[in-house]
Parts: structure tokens; sequence; C-alpha cells
């Protein structure tokens, strides 16, 4: 049988095929959820899925009929999206996520291809949450299809902290007998992205982002934003460049560190993480973020791993699978 799985999200959606656990091909399309935002309309996020299933079942050498089964999951399952999910409440399992998938018929999409939904998954229920303890709220869609994929891979032992760099950093704990037992979300990407291209530090950054990991402007970013704050610890990038001529990979290296150590000081005070000390961090991310995590949790002597390249590029796509698998919808595990 040949399974779709399809990983939408604000900007970007992106369909795999596959059959037996192997890639057969693969479609993407700078259309996401927030077309339906400004639009006030799904049409033209349905008209992207449709364009990107034939492509996808024309690079395998198939047709769209020949699709059997497709796991959606990401921000397609919210209410901008194809079919609005509720998220459901940590702490859980892979397997009882994937109990919760939901399956719907999309005739204008698939014909009568089912559409399996992945729902998001949030912090606390509702009815707990008060202003007191909102520091404990947060939620994900996609990313705790991506963690399935990943505990799936390596399947840890121990407390583990998974760490999924992006727009929205995610920082995902995991309980030493597995069970997801939540997230937290920084806003740091889109932070460095608007710091980079549309301040004052534009110039001292060569609007670029960091091709290259240097460990000393970046723990140097870390220390000054603990002594100073994020406001005035940015400007100090500019002081960089102009009284201690730093060049622009070295302030791009500077403002990395500033930010991710702001997402440290959070990470520690934040009452979701226990005793980081005895967890294992398994980082994905492109390579220079990888460095950048690993030489930040090194000062604190954290174990880290890296999530290999490879497999990164198709997390969302074997993490679904990994969810039709526990659900029974396919008989081998794809990891």
């Amino acid at each position: 049988m040949v399974i779709a799985t399809m990983d939408g999200g604000t900007t970007n959606t992106r369909v795999l095929l596959w059959q037996n656990g192997r890639l057969l091909s693969k479609a993407a399309a700078p259309v996401g959820v927030r077309v339906t935002a400004m639009e006030g309309s799904d049409r033209k996020l349905k008209e992207t899925i449709r364009k990107l299933l034939d492509e996808a079942a024309a690079a395998a050498g198939v047709s769209r009929k020949d699709i059997g089964l497709i796991v959606a999951s990401g921000m397609l399952t919210s209410n901008l999206g194809l079919m609005e999910i509720p998220h459901e409440t940590a702490p859980l399992r892979p397997e009882e996520l994937a109990s919760r998938m939901v399956e719907r018929r999309l005739p204008e999409l698939a014909g009568d291809t089912p559409f399996w939904f992945v729902p998001g998954v949030k912090n606390m229920a509702d009815q707990d949450l008060r202003e007191e303890n909102c520091l404990s709220m947060d939620m994900m869609r996609g990313e705790e299809t991506e963690a399935a994929a990943l505990l799936a891979h390596y399947r840890p032992q121990g407390a583990t902290v998974l760490v999924l760099p992006g727009s929205h950093n995610k920082y995902i704990a995991v309980t030493e007998d597995g069970r997801i037992a939540g997230c937290l979300t920084s806003l740091t990407g889109e932070l460095l992205q608007n710091l980079t291209e549309n301040s004052i530090l534009a110039g001292s950054v060569a609007r670029g982002f960091a091709e290259r990991f240097l460990p000393e402007p970046f723990l140097r970013g870390v220390r000054w934003g603990a002594a100073t704050g994020l406001g005035h610890g940015a400007f100090l990038c500019r002081i960089h460049e102009q009284f201690f001529h730093d060049k622009p990979l070295e302030a791009q290296n500077y403002l990395l560190g500033l930010l991710l150590g702001d997402d440290w000081k959070t990470l520690v005070n934040h009452p979701l993480f226990g005793n980081l000390d005895q967890a294992t961090f398994l980082v994905a991310g492109r390579p220079v973020m990888q460095q950048a995590y690993q030489c930040l949790f090194a000062q604190q002597h954290w174990h880290t791993e890296l999530v290999r390249e490879e497999l990164q590029q198709t997390l969302a796509g074997r993490g679904a699978l990994e969810l039709a698998f526990l659900r029974g919808l396919i008989q081998e595990e794809p990891l």
C-alpha cells in the first residue's frame, strides 16, 4: 500500500509518499495555513494539497488512486487547516497519541482515501489552567509527530529533552518511562530573524545567519545576555561591531548565543523540566544550531546527542508512519 504523510505549517506544506517504510517521493510548496487566515478561506490550501498529492504520485510513478492512506499532522489539524482536532493533554505515550488519531474522509481532496489526523498536544487540561500556573501551559502541533519518530528511532533510556529549533523553538520533555510530558516554546527563531533583518543590528550581522559556528563569540553572547538581559545584550552586538571591530560571522554567533542563552534560562526555571543534569538532550536542527546547543549544554555538563541530518529531512513523515503503525493502520514498524 502507498501511504501519504502530510505535514503542514504556517508557511509550508509537505507531502511524502511511502511504501513498505521506504520513501518513494516528496513534494512541497510555500503555502501553509497562514494563507487561510489571510484569505478567510481554505480554498488555496486545498488546491495546494491536491497539487502536491499529484506531484508526489507522478514522481513515484503511481497515481493518486494508488494512495491507500493519508496521515496528516501539524497545523493541518488546527482551525486554519483541513480539520480542527482538539489538542490531547500530556502526559501521554506515543501509543496513546496514536489511539487518539481521528479518521475523516475529504472526497474533494482524495476521493474515498481515508485521512487520519494526528492531534496536537497541550501541557494541561483547560480546566486546570489558572493565571498562577500559566507558565506551565504550552502546546504543539506537528512536533509531537516528530517526537514519535525520534523516540522510535533512538529509543532513549531515562529522562530526555527533545530540542527542535525553528521559527518557534520547541523543547519537549520525555519522562523516564517514555511519556511525552509536555513542551516549552520560545519565539527565538522569529526574534533572531527580526533582529538579523529588521533592526539596527542588520548591518552588524550583514543581514545573515551564521554558516559556521564560533564558540568564543557565541559564549560571549550567552554571558552578556545573562548579565544584562536580552534588550541591552542585543545592543552590545552593535557595540562590539563598532568598537571591537567584530566581523559579521562573530556578530552572528554572538546574537545566536544571546538568544539561546535566554532559552537556557527559561529551561532551568521551568516547572516542566526537573533534574536536567540527569537528562539526555536530543538535538535536531541545522549543523550550526546543533553545535551551538552542544556548546551551550556542555557548559552545564549536560549530555547531548545530535539527530542525524538524513533523519531530520523526513522526521515528520517517519513520525506519522510510526503513529500509523501503533494505531494498527500498517503492519510493519517503519523505523
